[in-house]
């Protein structure tokens, strides 16, 4: 039942900034949805990573990789908004 849960979060997510993209009238790449999409589905596999360790009893295993995956993930995304979807500055 979570990876539903799961899989509508990740959908809705990236619905989510394919409709900012659209309102905010960006120019994104080929390229760039290509790292766009990759981005999601490296998340939803350390999600499903972290819900795999909690499922066979292993919290400590969960919590290890969860920060270890999640860090880069995170880190992607805020690379990926910083210069992918960031509306660049009128000078």
């Amino acid at each position: 039942m979570v990876n539903i849960f799961i899989g509508a979060f990740m959908m809705a997510g990236f619905l989510f900034i394919l409709k900012h993209s659209r309102k905010q009238k960006l120019h994104i790449t080929w390229w760039q949805w290509i790292l766009t999409i990759l981005c999601f589905v490296y998340a939803l596999f350390v999600l499903e990573t972290i819900i795999s360790f909690l499922a066979e009893g292993a919290a400590k295993a969960a919590l290890v990789m969860g920060v270890i995956l999640g860090l880069i993930a995170a880190a992607w995304g805020v690379l990926l908004g910083r210069f992918v979807f960031a509306r660049k500055a009128r000078r």
